[in-house]
């Protein structure tokens, strides 16, 4: 058996009629309430980013400044810990800290890049952003201790005067002291 098929009971206007161009009408009448609705951002709106800006910027900064303080402190450690393993290696050396490969006396100074009298560090082994050769000091020097002097007021460094207050001080069993960072 064979079903027929039954015909739509819907109505279909021609875009010609009447209701069609009342449609329309009334559809780009509601896309003109939309655009014009849209056309910027409100005042509140603006307030509420300018907030959140704020707030991010809050959090973000002191965390920055610390950061920049850890790198300083990193930078002088570094370079102190650089001088401390050629003491060392004079120490194995030698037998002394105080004397160099050939048997000279080495003395302490408080003369800004007195390092660069120990076997083995140059200038250019302690040029940084924060801190150069000019900075560090062997302040103390005997056969079996020394100390080692990082002054930031004395650095010419590019950026000198960020650490223009910082010192510290390595002595021979590796520990640092009067920090002022």
């Amino acid at each position: 058996m064979k079903r027929k098929r039954q015909s739509s009971k819907r109505a279909f206007t021609r875009p010609d009629s009447q209701e069609s161009g009342s449609n329309n009408k009334q559809q780009k009448e509601m896309q003109m309430k939309i655009k014009s609705s849209k056309r910027g951002f409100t005042l509140v709106e603006l307030m509420v980013v300018a907030v959140i800006v704020a707030i991010l910027a809050a959090v973000a900064i002191p965390m920055m400044t610390a950061n920049k303080a850890r790198a300083m402190a990193t930078e002088a450690e570094s370079s102190l810990g650089m001088l401390r393993s050629s003491m060392r290696t004079l120490y194995a050396e030698t037998g002394a800290y105080n004397l160099d490969r050939a048997g000279n006396t080495i003395v302490a100074s408080a003369t800004p890049g007195s390092v660069v009298a120990i076997p083995g560090v140059s200038t250019n082994d302690l040029a940084g952003r924060w801190f150069d050769a000019n900075a560090f000091t062997l302040a103390s020097v005997g056969p079996t201790t020394y100390v080692l002097r990082m002054s930031g007021s004395a650095s010419t460094a590019p950026q000198k005067a960020a650490v223009a207050g910082m010192t510290c001080d390595l002595i021979q069993d590796g520990s640092f002291t009067n920090r002022n960072y």
